[in-house]
């Protein structure tokens, strides 16, 4: 089942003393503490430092300037080259991150002083930065639900395992984290939409723990050790156990469609897997993680079977 049961935004702003300490930035101008980045982006200001004539009257979100900025700017003389940043500083956005590929931060700190904009150096390369810093301040910022499930990365797959309560999921999750899997939450996974993926990670109040029936609650880096767990993952495939006492249900027999299921506007492929007597739930989930595997690379077994049966009936 895919109940949902809490709805909460993390944070709408993010201080940038968050920031800083979140990638050890260095602190080459500190502006006003009341500096917030509230959109959830990070701004290359292409368009902004081209020209003053602006759509925006704030810039609110943070901005990376790196190699690509530093060309534009050097081909003007130094007095356009202060008018293309003073572009951008009247936009107050709350912090600049610059990196070693830009040429002109002494000119900018001058300037910073004046907008009170905080502007911090990186020695990432742009491209990293870009990825790692935007990520994080979008997670930071999305809106996320809580539903019921047991998030664990299977090869690699982000697997939310569903299924009505006391089916069996903590107890599936124990058996792939022994076998070397990794596990990330247990009972109420927060879920979001970051970018058309989803986004998966532990409530703050049940990170770290699993709830087996018959031992209680238990501490999964403490048992089996902090290389077992991971911090989130992306959801790539659902898995709902369901026990099937009167064998009245209909289940895959050849597999041959992926099915799919929508959370959080998302659609992720979605298999359904009986729990009977003698099935050993954490094989079948391995083996669920690759057929899914090889069907993304495009190869489906039951097509292949299908194209056995039929030579041998016309022969």
């Amino acid at each position: 089942m895919n109940i949902i049961i809490n709805t909460m935004k993390y944070v709408k702003s993010i201080s940038i003393k968050s920031l800083i300490n979140k990638f050890n930035f260095e602190v080459l101008y500190k502006g006003s503490s009341r500096n917030k980045i509230t959109i959830p982006s990070l701004n290359r200001t292409g368009i902004e430092l081209a020209s003053k004539h602006n759509v925006f009257e704030n810039l609110i979100s943070a901005v990376l300037w790196s190699g690509n900025e530093s060309k534009f700017l050097t081909q003007f003389n130094k007095k356009k080259i202060l008018d293309a940043m003073k572009n951008v500083l009247a936009l107050k956005p709350p912090v600049i991150i610059v990196t070693k590929a830009f040429k002109h931060i002494d000119l900018l700190k001058k300037l910073a002083k004046h907008y009170s904009t905080t502007i911090l150096f990186s020695s990432m390369p742009s491209a990293q930065l870009y990825v790692t810093v935007a990520a994080w301040i979008n997670e930071q910022m999305a809106e996320f639900r809580t539903v019921h499930g047991t998030l664990i990365s299977v090869y690699g797959v982000g697997v939310l395992l569903q299924g009505e309560s006391g089916v069996g999921k903590s107890e599936v999750a124990l058996e792939l984290v022994r076998k070397g899997h990794l596990f990330i939450a247990d009972d109420a996974v927060d879920v979001a939409n970051l970018a058309d993926r989803l986004y998966g990670k532990p409530n703050a109040i049940a990170n770290k723990f699993i709830e087996v029936r018959g031992l209680g609650i238990l501490n999964i880096p403490r048992m089996l050790g902090i290389e077992k767990t991971q911090d989130s993952s992306n959801i790539d495939v659902i898995i709902e156990l369901i026990v099937d006492d009167k064998k009245e249900l209909q289940f895959e027999r050849l597999g041959a469609n992926l099915k799919t299921k929508v959370l959080e506007k998302v659609v992720i492929p979605y298999y359904k897997l009986p729990i009977t007597p003698g099935r050993k739930m954490s094989d079948l989930i391995e083996t669920a993680v690759i057929d899914l595997k090889l069907k993304q690379h495009g190869y489906n077994s039951a097509d292949d079977y299908m194209s056995n049966y039929k030579k041998v009936n016309h022969k």
